[in-house]
């Protein structure tokens, strides 16, 4: 079967030989096979080309969030019967859409011909939408990639990790933080690692060592975040990025070095999945009190390097890979703290924590991406189409 994957990240167009370096749904096509188109190239071609470029295709899966809905309706309506959507985004984004936007949202899981979600809990509200096939799907996880970067317990600091800062409008970072601060002011952790979004790097660097520490609260910098703002502003922004990663590689031996620092926190600017693994590694316990429906990227990283994981069942991959780690309430700070004290005080809890993590898993590595996604098709599309 000849597939093809579509997105909104700025890959390279072409056939995926080999894996995308990031946990990103576009490893879809490197999984199945496929060949990947970024919707930079694909929202200026004409309906001619854009017919032309998926005849070869037996699927062509368009992945669905509220920046390509009338892409996506395009492509549908151009390769009739043989589109699946891919959900992208948390589960209530289409609210940022306006109504007659939800509406083209709707049209286009109606018109598809396979629907595919990765929250299964949220499997229902898709199908009471549309009367189209609605299957859940969580996309490939590279564990073997990810598992390179594996570092020994023994060797590793009492470090916690936070994957986010306070910029992050919908990863409740202030939350996270206030857990951390139990945690360093009791002594049970004595490092704290925190990744942060460039456009807002030193802001939040200073307003996280306010809360944290009681220090001075900064002025608010005013700065534009460049990367949001290219990334939403519809350029086709790829041959900056090359650019950019030309640069930054002349520039920087090693990436992932902290670049500010106090004694007790490092910050961390986000350089991409492989210098985060790498870093990330070194840490024995990761918080987000996360507070928006994701995939669960973060729990799937710390199962693959035995990292303890502490995060909300708004998460798909949480609750599966980490239940005994996993709360309710986005905003339960006692239970945040009740957990991360017997994960780090009880050494016999932790090792079960993460080797039923580790095991976990590996339910969601490529090939067995592949067995699901396989048998997904084979019961809606029809048979001569699958074995081509």
């Amino acid at each position: 079967m000849k597939v093809c994957f579509t997105s909104q990240r700025a890959f390279a167009d072409g056939p995926a030989i080999n894996p995308f370096p990031e946990s990103d749904p576009a490893n879809i096509a490197y999984a199945l096979g496929g060949t990947y188109f970024s919707s930079y190239t694909l929202r200026n071609q004409t309906d001619r080309r854009l017919a032309e470029l998926f005849a070869p295709y037996d699927l062509v899966i368009v992945e669905l969030n509220v920046e390509s809905v009338i892409l996506a309706e395009r492509i549908i309506r151009l390769c009739a019967g043989r589109v699946a959507t891919y959900s992208e985004g948390y589960i209530g984004e289409y609210q940022r859409l306006s109504p007659t936007m939800q509406a083209h949202f709707v049209s286009a899981l109606r018109s598809a011909t396979i629907n595919f979600v990765y929250w299964e809990k949220y499997v229902p509200f898709y199908r009471a939408l549309a009367d189209r096939p609605i299957e859940y799907l969580p996309y490939p996880y590279l564990l073997d990639q990810a598992r390179r970067f594996y570092a020994p317990l023994n060797q590793r600091p009492l470090m916690i990790a936070l994957p986010s800062g306070l910029a992050s409008l919908t990863r409740n970072g202030l939350a996270s933080l206030t857990v951390v601060k139990h945690l360093l002011d009791t002594g049970l952790v004595n490092r704290v690692a925190c990744w942060l979004e460039p456009g807002y790097f030193q802001e939040d660097c200073q307003a996280i060592r306010s809360v944290l520490f009681s220090a001075n609260v900064p002025q608010s910098s005013g700065t534009i975040n460049w990367r949001e703002w290219l990334r939403t502003s519809g350029i086709d922004y790829r041959p900056l990025l090359r650019l950019y990663a030309r640069l930054r590689s002349r520039a920087m031996a090693s990436p992932s070095v902290p670049l500010a620092n106090t004694e007790k926190i490092s910050f961390h600017r986000r350089t991409g999945w492989v210098n985060y693994l790498a870093a990330l590694a070194k840490t024995r316990l990761l918080i987000e009190m996360n507070n928006r429906e994701t995939v669960g990227r973060n729990a799937m990283d710390c199962a693959a390097l035995g990292i303890a994981c502490v995060s909300t069942s708004r998460s798909d991959m949480q609750a599966r890979l980490f239940p005994r780690t996993t709360l309710h309430d986005s905003w339960d700070i006692d239970g945040a703290r009740v957990i991360c004290r017997r994960l780090l005080q009880d050494d016999a809890f932790y090792l079960q924590v993460i080797e039923n993590a580790a095991a976990a898993i590996k339910q969601f590595d490529v090939t067995l991406f592949r067995t699901r996604f396989e048998s997904a098709v084979a019961r809606h599309l029809p048979r001569g189409r699958t074995e081509r």
